[in-house]
C-alpha cells in the first residue's frame, strides 16, 4: 500500500463513520395525521410510543412539551428509535432552551448513545452553538469522553474544522494526546487536513482570532489551556 493512501485511510474511515452518525441527526417527526391525533390517543400510548413522541417533540424544539411528557411517565434518560436521548436530540438540533430544561430536570449530561457519542461529542462535531457547549461543560460534561472509536469532542471538532469549538474545548482542559483507536491524535488529523490554525492551537501556540470570529462568545476567546505533555 502506498504511503499517501495509507495516510488517508484513517480520514476515510472517520468520514464514513461520521456520515453514518449524521444520518441519525435528521429530525424524525411523526406524520401530520399522527401529530394531529397524539393528544386524543395519549391515554392509549404504550411507554415506547410515549417515549418516541417525547423525544420527537424535543427534536423539533417544542420545549413546552417536556414537563407534561415527564409528568405522564416519559423517561428523561430513555432512548428513541434513533438511539438518542432527549438531551442528545436537543443538542443535535441546537435547541438551547430545551437543553437547559432537560438538564434542570435531571437529564444525564454524560449519557451517550450506543456508539458512545455523548451530548458534548455530538455538539463538538456538529458545530453546535458555543453557548450550548459551555452549558454542557458547566453542568459537568466530560470534556475528554471518548466514543466507541476512541474519538473525543476535540478530535471531532478538529476533523470538522470548527476552530471556535476547538478553542473552547482546549480552554476547558481537553486532552490533546487522547488518540483514536487508529492511533491518530487531533493534532495529526489537523496536520493531515491542512488545518494550520487549528494545528497551531493544538500545539499550544497563540493564534489570534480571525475577524469573522471577533463576535464569538467570551468562552470561546479564552486563552487556550496549555497542552498536556506531548
Amino acid at each position: 500500500m502506498n504511503r499517501p493512501f495509507s495516510l488517508a485511510l484513517p480520514l476515510i474511515s472517520s468520514a464514513l463513520a461520521l456520515a453514518l452518525a449524521a444520518c441519525a441527526h435528521a429530525p424524525a417527526e411523526p406524520s401530520k395525521s399522527e401529530a394531529k391525533n397524539v393528544a386524543a390517543a395519549e391515554p392509549e400510548l404504550s411507554p415506547h410510543d410515549r417515549q418516541i413522541f417525547f423525544i420527537n417533540d424535543v427534536r423539533r424544539g417544542n420545549c413546552d412539551a417536556i414537563a407534561p411528557a415527564l409528568a405522564r411517565g416519559a423517561d428523561i434518560n430513555g432512548y428513541d428509535s434513533l438511539d438518542q436521548t432527549a438531551l442528545i436530540a436537543a443538542v443535535s438540533q441546537g435547541h438551547l432552551d430545551c437543553v437547559t430544561q432537560l438538564l434542570d430536570k435531571g437529564a444525564d449530561v454524560n449519557l451517550a448513545d450506543h456508539a458512545g457519542w455523548s451530548p458534548l461529542i455530538h455538539a463538538s462535531y456538529f458545530g453546535a452553538n458555543l453557548d450550548l457547549m459551555v452549558l454542557l461543560l458547566d453542568r459537568g460534561a466530560n470534556v475528554n469522553a471518548q466514543n466507541g472509536r476512541g474519538l473525543t469532542g476535540l478530535y471531532l471538532a478538529t476533523a470538522a474544522g470548527h476552530e471556535l469549538s476547538v478553542r473552547l474545548l482546549l480552554a476547558k482542559g481537553a486532552d490533546t494526546q487522547l488518540a483514536s483507536q487508529s492511533g491518530y491524535t487531533p493534532l495529526r488529523v489537523a496536520q493531515l487536513r491542512g488545518l494550520d490554525r487549528i494545528a497551531a492551537l493544538l500545539e499550544g501556540k497563540q493564534v489570534p482570532l480571525q475577524p469573522t470570529n471577533a463576535a464569538a462568545p467570551a468562552a470561546s476567546t479564552a486563552k487556550p489551556a496549555a497542552t498536556t505533555a506531548r
